[in-house]
C-alpha cells in the first residue's frame, strides 16, 4: 500500500505529454474516442500533441497519406475505451483536460495493475515458502526500488507488460504446485498478453506453452490454448483496423512509411539526431546497457542479487528436475526449491534472449531513446524478482546487510526518476557533465560566421515586411545612397504598439539601421534624442542588428509555408546572447533565436527575441517575428 500510495502521489504530480512516445499513443487514443479513426493528422498539428513516432501511410495509391502512430495498436485501443468511460461520466475531454482525465485513465491501466502486481508477488514468494525478511526485501524492490516504476506516471506499454508477466509466474507456480483448470487459463491468457505488449516476449508465451503441455495436455487445450488465443486475436484484429493487414508498422521500419517527405518537410527519421542516432560498437553498447549510463546493474544495483540468483539456479537444474517430476518423492521444501530453481533459470534465458535480440538491431542502437532505463527489458522485473530468492532463502545478516545497502542506492536512483521517465538518469547527466559520452549531434558554425540578424543584402529596392506575435510591423528596404555602391538596410515602415512610427515627416527617407561592416551599436545617439528614441527601439526588435559576436548554430529545421501547405521553408537556426542597458528593465540580456533562409530577401524567415533580467535571468519580454513574405512558397 505504501508504494501505491507512492506512485499515485507521482502521478499526481507528473505532466501529461511527457514526451514522443506517449504522445504518440495519445494521438491515437483521442482520435479514436473524438474522431473515430486511428489516423492523428488532426492532433498531431497541434504543437504541444506533435510526436515523431509515427508513420505516413495510405492502404492504396487511390487514397491520401495520413499520420498514424508507430506503436502497436492494442494499448491504445484499450486506454481508449478507458478515456472513453471517463469522459461519459465527467464530461472531461482529453484535449480540454489533459492532465486529469490522462491521470484518470492511467489508474486503472498502471496504478491497478501495478497494485495486483505486487500482491500477486507477495503471495508467490508464500508459495515458494520463502521467509517474512526474505520477501519483505523483494517487496521493497518491487514497489520502491525498481526502474519499471516511474513510467507509471506515463502512458506505456511496459508497465501493463510487466504486470501480465508477473500474473504469468503466478500461474506457473500454482501449476507447478498441482494447478487447475483457471490457472491453465490464467496462464495461457497472461503469457499471450505480455508477447501482445512486448513482442520479444513471444517468448515467454512459448515457455508457459512448454511448461502446461508438460504437466496436462488436456488442460492446455481446454484451458491454455483458446485463452492464449483471445489476446492474439485481438492484436491482430486491432492492427488490421489500422494498417489493413496483419504486418504491424514496427516491422516496416526504415521502410517509406518512416522515411518521407511530407508537404516539404522530411520525416525525423529520415536524420536521426543525438541519442537516435548513436553508431556505438557493440562492446560499448551492451557496457551500457549493463553497467553505463543506461546500465540495468550501475541504475539497480540490487540486480545483482538477481544475477546471483541465476546463477545458483543454473547449477542447481539437473537436480531440481526429479522432485518437479516426482513431487510425490519428494518432501515439500525440496519441491519449492525445485520451483524456484525451474523458474530462476527461465529468467536468466529470458533475460539473455531478449538482450541478444535488441543487440542484433544494430540500427537502432539508441538504448530505448531518451528515457531513464534499457525500458524494452523491464517486463523482465517478475523474473528479476524471483532470481533473488535462490540467494535470499538461506542467507545469514551480511547478505541482508548488503542487500539493504544495494536496495537503497536502486531505491534512491527509482525516486530520482520517478516524475521523469523519458529523461536521462542522474548518471546519464553525470557521464555527460564530466565529458564521459556526447551524444549530441554535432553542429558545425556558421561558414562564414554571421553576426547579423540580416545574413545577406539584397538588390537596391528590395522590401521585406515582418509582423511580430503582438501585431507591430516593420517593413525593411534595400538602398544604395548616390555615388556610393554599398548597400544599406533602412526601415521605411513602422507601427510599434499600435502607433504608426514611420513613415514620419521626420524620417522622408526611413531610418537607416544598418550599414556593412558596422556595428549597430556604434549607429546609438544619445536617448534624449527623438532619432536615437526610435533607433533603438528598431534595433532592439531586431536583435541588434550586429551584436558583435557570432551567432551559434543550432541545426536545421522546416517552418511551413503559409499559402501553400505541400511546402516548407529550410532553415538554418541560430542563437546569440547580448548584453543590453535597457532604459525601462536597466541591465538586461537579449537572446535572439534566429531562422536563417537564404531564400528570403534579406536571408531571415523569422526570429524571436527574448528579454531576460541580468540579474536572476527572469524573463521579462518575449515577442518573434515572422516575415510576410513566408506566405509565399519556396
Amino acid at each position: 500500500m505504501v508504494a501505491v500510495v507512492i506512485a499515485v502521489s507521482a502521478l499526481l504530480q507528473a505532466p501529461p505529454l511527457q514526451s514522443a512516445n506517449d504522445r504518440s499513443r495519445w494521438c491515437s487514443v483521442w482520435s479514436l474516442v473524438e474522431r473515430g479513426t486511428w489516423q492523428i493528422d488532426e492532433i498531431d498539428a497541434v504543437p504541444h500533441w506533435s510526436t515523431i513516432d509515427k508513420v505516413r501511410y495510405r492502404r492504396s495509391t487511390d487514397e491520401p497519406w495520413h499520420f498514424y502512430s508507430s506503436k502497436p495498436p492494442l494499448l491504445s485501443l484499450l486506454a481508449a475505451t478507458v478515456y472513453a468511460g471517463v469522459k461519459a461520466v465527467t464530461g472531461w475531454g482529453l484535449f480540454a483536460h489533459t492532465a486529469m482525465v490522462s491521470r484518470l485513465v492511467l489508474l486503472p491501466l498502471n496504478i491497478v495493475p501495478f497494485w495486483l502486481m505486487l500482491i500477486s508477488l507477495c503471495r508467490t514468494l508464500q508459495r515458494l515458502d520463502l521467509h517474512s525478511s526474505a520477501r519483505c526485501l523483494i517487496l521493497l524492490t518491487a514497489g520502491c526500488g525498481s526502474l519499471l516504476n516511474p513510467y507509471l506516471t506515463t502512458l506505456n506499454n511496459h508497465t501493463p507488460a510487466a504486470a501480465t508477466a508477473m500474473f504469468s509466474l503466478a500461474a506457473a507456480v500454482r501449476i507447478l504446485q498441482g494447478g487447475n483448470r483457471l490457472d491453465f487459463a490464467v496462464l495461457g491468457f497472461c503469457s499471450s498478453l505480455t508477447a501482445c505488449f512486448e513482442l520479444p516476449a513471444a517468448q515467454l508465451t512459448v515457455l508457459a506453452a512448454l511448461l502446461a503441455v508438460a504437466y496436462s495436455r488436456k488442460l492446455t487445450l481446454q484451458a491454455f490454448l483458446p485463452m492464449a488465443v483471445l489476446p492474439v486475436i485481438l492484436f491482430f484484429a486491432a492492427n488490421y483496423s489500422v494498417v489493413g493487414s496483419f504486418k504491424p508498422f514496427y516491422a516496416t521500419y526504415g521502410s517509406e512509411t518512416y522515411r518521407y517527405v511530407h508537404n516539404g518537410i522530411p520525416s525525423y527519421w529520415m536524420e536521426p539526431r543525438d541519442l537516435d542516432a548513436s553508431l556505438e560498437s557493440l562492446p560499448v553498447y551492451l557496457f551500457h546497457c549493463l553497467l553505463g549510463h543506461h546500465g540495468l546493474l550501475s541504475h539497480m544495483p540490487i540486480l545483482l542479487l538477481s544475477v546471483a540468483g541465476c546463477a545458483i539456479a543454473c547449477m542447481q537444474l539437473p537436480q531440481a528436475l526429479r522432485p518437479l517430476r516426482c513431487p510425490t518423492l519428494f518432501p515439500v521444501a525440496r519441491q519449492h526449491q525445485a520451483a524456484t530453481a525451474l523458474l530462476t533459470s527461465v529468467a536468466a534465458v529470458a533475460s539473455l534472449v531478449t538482450l541478444t535480440f535488441y543487440l542484433t538491431r544494430t540500427e537502432n542502437y539508441n538504448y530505448g531513446g531518451n528515457s531513464v532505463a534499457l525500458r524494452w527489458m523491464l517486463w523482465l522485473s517478475p523474473f528479476w524478482w524471483l532470481a533473488m530468492v535462490p540467494v535470499l532463502r538461506h542467507s545469514g545478516r551480511r547478505t541482508f546487510a548488503l542487500a539493504g545497502v544495494l536496495l537503497l542506492a536502486s531505491m534512491l536512483t527509482t525516486q530520482w526518476s520517478m516524475l521523469r521517465p523519458w529523461k536521462p538518469s542522474w548518471l546519464y547527466e553525470q557521464m555527460e557533465a564530466r565529458g564521459l559520452i556526447n551524444y549530441r549531434t554535432p553542429r558545425p558554425p556558421f561558414e562564414p560566421p554571421r553576426y547579423s540578424l540580416l545574413p545577406q543584402l539584397p538588390p537596391v529596392g528590395t522590401t521585406q515586411t515582418f509582423v511580430s506575435s503582438r501585431g507591430d510591423e516593420v517593413t525593411l528596404e534595400s538602398f544604395s545612397e548616390p555615388g556610393q555602391e554599398r548597400v544599406q538596410v533602412r526601415a521605411i515602415a513602422a507601427r510599434l504598439h499600435g502607433v504608426t512610427l514611420l513613415p514620419a515627416a521626420q524620417f522622408p527617407q526611413g531610418l537607416v539601421l544598418q550599414r556593412p561592416g558596422i556595428p549597430a551599436r556604434s549607429l546609438q545617439v544619445p536617448t534624449d534624442n527623438p532619432v536615437s528614441s526610435l533607433q533603438f527601439a528598431l534595433q532592439r526588435i531586431f536583435g541588434r542588428l550586429d551584436s558583435g559576436r557570432p551567432y551559434a548554430s543550432a541545426g536545421t529545421s522546416w517552418i511551413p509555408a503559409r499559402n501553400n501547405p505541400t511546402t516548407a521553408w529550410k532553415t538554418e537556426r541560430g542563437a546569440v546572447r547580448v548584453a543590453v542597458m535597457d532604459p525601462v528593465f536597466g541591465s538586461c540580456v537579449d537572446r535572439v533565436d534566429a531562422w536563417f533562409c537564404d531564400q528570403q530577401p534579406f536571408g531571415i524567415l523569422k526570429w524571436k527575441l527574448t528579454v531576460l533580467d541580468a540579474t536572476n535571468s527572469e524573463e521579462l519580454l518575449t515577442e518573434t517575428w515572422t516575415t510576410l513574405e513566408s506566405a509565399v512558397a519556396p
